[in-house]
């Protein structure tokens, strides 16, 4: 196991706020521990030994293969946890390439600085977006704290819900088919295509 000691350190240094689990695909004879793939059958037997699973205070992260996270997905959906508190991280970037990417005109076929208005945290922010710059670039350069990590369009931290406008996002990846036709967004890749943009985070 990779960093086996070191993870063990820190489940140790931040015990009650750190909990390892390993689970070989391919484990040694003399292996103890949980041995297979993550499928739903393996994924349910792990949950129940997640000290906080269920607590409305929970978030739930996942990164890995694309058919473990839909497995993570297909599990998280079933028992009930809200859409808001999943963010995921996808090991393969998207196949489109930002350097070739081009600037596509406004609905009134004017390239235009649009508005946006951001609802986060209880508070209420109106950013002026210029054209070849993301909603989350924009935002960031005016001081707001917005929550980000990746910023190409995979881990979904800075996903937000369009309540009204349209967004083009440069990368779709991060995003499941349901939560686009739901209008989830990505604020990193996040242009806005309309002057009534209102995105909603968190």
């Amino acid at each position: 196991i990779i960093f086996k000691d070191e993870l063990e350190k820190l489940q140790t240094t931040y015990e009650g706020r750190l909990h390892v689990i390993h689970v070989l695909d391919n484990a040694p004879m003399n292996w103890q521990g949980y041995s297979g793939l993550l499928n739903h059958d393996m994924l349910s037997k792990l949950v129940e030994r997640i000290p906080d699973w269920g607590n409305e205070k929970t978030t739930y992260l996942m990164c890995g293969p694309e058919g473990m996270m839909k497995n993570v997905d297909t599990l998280l959906a079933a028992r009930s946890i809200p859409k808001e508190k999943i963010f995921k991280e996808s090991f393969v970037q998207g196949t489109i390439d930002k350097a070739e990417k081009k600037e596509e005109p406004a609905s009134d076929g004017e390239v235009k600085a649009r508005e946006v208005t951001i609802r986060y945290d209880g508070e209420e922010y109106k950013i002026t977006v210029e054209p070849g710059k993301a909603i989350l670039e924009t935002a960031l350069d005016q001081g707001i704290d917005l929550p980000y990590s990746c910023q190409s369009g995979l881990c979904t931290a800075c996903r937000g819900k369009a309540l009204s406008g349209k967004v083009k996002l440069d990368e779709e990846e991060g995003l499941s088919q349901s939560e686009r036709d739901e209008g989830y967004v990505l604020t990193c890749v996040g242009h806005p295509m309309t002057d009534d943009v209102v995105i909603e985070i968190g």
